[in-house]
């Protein structure tokens, strides 16, 4: 693979569509905002949009010609640009994971997108080859992640060092998966039914909602809701429960859109995920680089013992999902440990959590509901009837902060720590010693007050790092695991 190639000539379309995506919001809205017969309606509008379209499908094609790369001496080279050619180099050690997806456009020509991920590359993808085939895909993947795979089991195993490193290459491609985990139907559907997406797509239809009578012709408008505008009580129930149902709707789809035959597969140590209907995706993370593991349990599967699972990694993760990466998208917490010790094996123990004292209950509560409860009380100085619903919201937030109270505690042994909080799902994060980038104490003068104390710690996770926080732990506790790692820091040093 040493000449330079292009990408699938498939990329031009590929490219404008997803431009065009980027624009069908706003596309929508000028046709409807100018959706006149005046003279300065749509018609201007109708030019505007031929001659940006015109111009993503130029830039396509450009981009296409101009995009060139090559796999040498273990690196890959890429270049691209018209008028400013730019060059980059990326060594096969920096490489952290590699995914590759089909979206529809890519299925349609027997394509697939690889993204690679390189350390310090930043939040968006170091590489993106948008159109390539899935043979040559799976060649890139096998140089650029191949000693990673195989130094980490020679020197821990001392095996097959008589084979070389082709060989050995030869050997992983054609052996089987370790150990395999497939979503089934039934969880598939409960994982639907219970997304934590669902209140963002009730919140983007009632967005889309308060606009309709700028959608709707004005006479199906009057008809429609000028019988349901005397009802008072009614129409607020019947919005509210038609803006639930579809963003319910939306939710189920797209989740079993996202998940729908999702699988992992175990080789060594490397696993490979693979999901999705429409936009097939396929991601390779070696469990050396898993920094975290997230178990978040959202409110609607919590009452059922069901949660879902994601790993913090360095150079995995993507915007979608908050730079991580879902390892398990719904399963039973009785089954973590079991499941743990086939994938993750170092993750595979119980992590009993120290709860929060009681005196730290009133910090919780103020937080979530004094604004609120204020809010209410102004309020109702100058509009009564509406400050009824304010007292609910803060009745809401106190329920809210309890929840929150009861959740947050933390743990540790030998090799890992773990805490737990919740903000409205239930998530309970855990990291080993090692992996742990920086840590801190944080007790403000309250929390002084009453002998308590907050814990920070912050992993490498995509490229960017995160942090996580549980507040008003026992001043004790908190000061005990700042200790637990620094005097292992100590003893790395050393």
């Amino acid at each position: 693979m040493s000449n330079l190639k292009r990408l699938h000539v498939a990329a031009i379309f590929v490219s404008f569509f997803k431009a065009l995506k980027d624009f069908l919001i706003p596309l929508i809205i000028s046709l409807f905002i100018g959706g006149t017969r005046e003279a300065g309606g749509f018609i201007r509008f109708e030019f505007i949009w031929i001659g940006i379209i015109i111009l993503i499908f130029i830039t396509g094609i450009l981009h296409w010609f101009s995009f060139r790369y090559r796999i040498e001496n273990e690196e890959l080279y890429v270049q691209q640009g018209i008028f400013i050619k730019k060059k980059r180099y990326i060594q096969q050690k920096r490489v952290q994971s590699i995914d590759i997806s089909a979206g529809l456009f890519q299925r349609l020509f027997g394509l697939v997108k690889v993204k690679i991920e390189t350390a310090g590359g930043g939040a968006e993808p170091e590489v993106s080859l948008i159109a390539i085939s899935r043979d040559e895909a799976e060649d890139i993947r096998s140089e650029l992640l191949r000693k990673k795979v195989v130094e980490p089991l020679i020197d821990s195993h001392d095996v097959k060092q008589d084979l070389s490193e082709k060989e050995w290459v030869e050997e992983e491609k054609v052996k089987e998966a370790d150990y395999t985990w497939k979503l089934d139907k039934n969880q598939l559907f409960i994982a639907a039914l219970t997304s934590s997406g669902l209140g963002l797509a009730i919140s983007a239809v009632a967005a889309l909602f308060s606009q309709v009578e700028q959608f709707l012709p004005e006479t199906i408008y009057e008809q429609v809701f000028g019988f349901l505008s005397g009802s008072g009580v009614l129409l607020v129930i019947v919005i509210a429960v038609l803006i639930a149902l579809i963003g319910w709707l939306m939710s189920f789809i797209g989740t079993v859109l996202k998940y729908g035959g999702f699988k992992i597969e175990k080789y060594g140590d490397e696993l490979v995920i693979s999901r999705g209907l429409v936009e097939t995706r396929q991601l390779t993370i070696h469990i050396t680089r898993v920094t975290a593991v997230r178990i978040v349990s959202n409110v609607f599967r919590q009452p059922f013992g069901y949660t879902a699972v994601y790993v913090e990694s360095a150079g995995g993760g993507s915007n979608d999902e908050q730079l991580s990466t879902v390892l398990l998208p719904i399963v039973k917490k009785a089954d973590l440990i079991k499941l743990f010790t086939e994938v993750l094996p170092d993750y595979a123990t119980e992590h009993t959590i120290k709860a929060v004292p009681r005196r730290a209950l009133i910090r919780f509560l103020l937080r979530v509901a004094l604004i609120p409860f204020v809010a209410s009380l102004f309020i109702g100085i100058f509009l009564t009837p509406l400050a009824y619903y304010g007292f609910i919201i803060a009745l809401i937030c106190l329920i809210l902060g309890y929840f929150q109270y009861r959740d947050a505690g933390s743990g540790l042994n030998h090799t890992h720590l773990w805490i737990r909080y919740r903000q409205v799902s239930q998530q309970t994060v855990i990291s080993a010693r090692n992996k742990i980038q920086a840590a801190e104490v944080m007790i403000s003068p309250m929390q002084k007050r009453n002998r308590l104390a907050s814990f920070k710690f912050s992993v490498l996770s995509s490229v960017v790092g995160k942090s996580f926080t549980v507040l008003d732990l026992e001043r004790q506790q908190a000061e005990h695991m700042r200790l637990w790692l620094s005097t292992e820091s100590k003893r790395e040093e050393k």
